[in-house]
């Protein structure tokens, strides 16, 4: 089986972006186009020392290379998704945003403020933690140590080895579960090959020889291993140098005391893996008093640092201006009023029409447009060709008239800039954009979106399909983005806009997720629809 491809593109294609931190090795943006992707960009003294081969097999792992875990991986770390190249030159790669739920609100000197749950604030005294207004409790910290372990177990799976495991690189979560999320991925080991030199943090290395070297292979499962016995000391320690498995008193005890202190052995194969403190861990969540809920966080941006965290941007709607409609417009708006009395001639002289779930004993429900074939329905046979429908009701006869189908006024799928009309990916996503566009005007927008690809939308996916009908209909869709999904399928950054919407007026933004069917591609999810300006 051929090795999937490996997603790239040129920086240009990246639209606008802001600066959201550096580090030794680069710096980081955020995307304006599509708030749920960062890029990275190695600082120019970096760009000749990256593996472009390594860094390509990295891509195509999260790419379809995981197989089932592809999608697990991109839930537990900021994992690369695409190359970014620049003339041709590798400058970095994509990746996914810090989830929210990574984030914590903290009492700091200056004043409150949102910023990365960095594993660093955890590794500090109880007076410490209530002074930054942290709520950790026992329990807590045996989930964080539990679903760290089986991240690493899955990463190990991969073939994935973290190497420079440091409280810098790794998050918590005091409201969901997992509770650990890792960043700076580029700099991880896969199967043995690593995209930059393999380097340690200060107080997290693996035992050195002669007091310079280190005794040991960096970045493998062992040194793994050592580093989560370190974590599991240093986290129930509340202290950020120890390493003796007794210092963390009475919270390490039993079976876990004796896995960290084989854990920190000088012998690699005297090391238990990850996964052997899963059980251990699970019986001692089960026996510790339950986590009280921590309060929602204040909506407070979080600051900016050198991690993949961009700003949140704030939604502003735009003042909406409507152009008036041309000569053809004003003809086209004479369709369903033609196609209404049209129907109730058919219904006055029809007596024979079956009863419709839809009509609600009003003269006449009119959706203007749709397209969802599975939900037109023709009473009287006539054809809807899938296109939009009227559903006019009469109230004198107690019985629905018609369906009566008029064409759907999305007749434009264009690309947006840096992006090549005639390329084989927009080919390859334009109908299935084209045919979701229709659909948000359907006949009954509270089931109009299907799921496409064998998958049911939950009552988000429905709520965020709702909220974009809400806002149409949509005579235009523009695509400003298009990449690979975790599951091989492309994902599409679209721009809709209302009809006869003019420059300046509000559009509406979503990522399209799309799913094989029998015809080719269908959507099956999409984001929470953002009001952008149309310009």
């Amino acid at each position: 089986m051929a090795d999937p491809p490996v997603p790239q593109v040129n920086l240009s294609d990246l639209g606008p972006m802001s600066r959201i931190g550096s580090g030794g090795q680069g710096t980081v943006f955020g995307l304006t186009e599509d708030p749920n992707i960062v890029y990275k960009e190695y600082a120019p003294r970096f760009v000749d020392d990256v593996d472009v081969a390594a860094l390509g097999r990295f891509v195509r792992l999260a790419a379809g290379g995981a197989g089932p875990d592809a999608e697990a991986l991109l839930g537990l770390a900021a994992w690369p998704t695409a190359i970014v190249r620049k003339g041709g030159v590798v400058r970095g790669f994509l990746m996914p945003r810090v989830p929210q739920q990574y984030t914590v609100r903290l009492e700091l000197p200056g004043g409150p403020a949102t910023v990365l749950a960095q594993l660093q604030y955890l590794l500090n005294g109880e007076d410490y933690l209530r002074a930054r207004g942290l709520a950790v409790d026992e329990r807590l910290r045996l989930e964080l140590l539990r679903d760290t372990g089986e991240t690493l177990a899955t990463f190990h799976r991969l073939g994935i080895c973290v190497g420079d495991f440091s409280p810098n690189n790794l998050l918590f979560s005091l409201t969901a579960r997992p509770r650990c999320y890792f960043i700076d991925c580029d700099a991880m080991r896969l199967d043995g090959e690593s995209v930059l030199a393999q380097a340690e943090t200060p107080e997290w290395q693996v035992p050195v020889q002669d007091g310079e070297q280190p005794a040991e292979e960096l970045a493998t499962p062992a040194t793994d291993a050592y580093k989560f016995g370190l974590l599991a000391v240093r986290l129930f320690a509340g202290d950020q140098q120890v390493r003796d498995p007794a210092a963390a008193g009475p919270r390490l005890r039993g079976e876990l005391r004796k896995l960290a202190g084989r854990s920190l052995s000088r012998d690699p194969e005297q090391r238990p893996a990850p996964e052997r403190w899963i059980g251990v861990l699970d019986t001692a969540i089960a026996r510790a008093p339950a986590t009280p809920p921590a309060p929602p966080a204040a909506p407070d941006p979080p600051v900016r640092t050198s991690s993949p965290e961009p700003p949140r941007a704030e939604t502003v709607r735009p003042r909406r201006v409507v152009r008036r409609p041309t000569v053809t417009q004003r003809w086209w708006g004479l369709v369903p009023a033609l196609a209404i009395l049209i129907g109730v001639a058919i219904g006055l002289n029809d007596g024979s029409g079956p009863s419709d779930p839809l009509v609600g004993g009003q003269l006449f429900t009119a959706a203007p447009f749709t397209y969802n074939p599975q939900q037109i329905r023709t009473p009287y046979g006539l054809p809807t060709l899938g296109f939009p429908t009227l559903l006019p009701t009469n109230p004198l006869l107690r019985r629905p008239l018609p369906t009566i189908s008029v064409l759907c006024f999305l007749t434009e799928v264009e690309a947006g800039p840096g992006l090549n009309p005639k390329g084989a990916r927009v080919k390859q996503v334009t109908e299935p954009v084209r045919d979701f566009a229709c659909s948000l005007s359907g006949t009954d927008q509270d089931t109009g979106f299907s799921g496409r690809g064998g998958s049911k939308p939950d009552a988000t996916q429905r709520g965020r399909f709702a909220k974009l009908a809400k806002e149409g209909p949509y005579d235009k869709a523009r695509i400003i983005g298009v990449r690979t999904g975790t599951n091989g399928a492309p994902q599409v950054n679209v721009v809709f806009q209302p009809f006869a919407a003019a420059d300046g007026a509000v559009c509406w933004r979503s990522r399209l997720s799309l799913a094989k069917t029998d015809d080719g591609y269908g959507v099956s999810a999409l984001t929470a629809p953002t009001a952008v300006s149309c310009g």
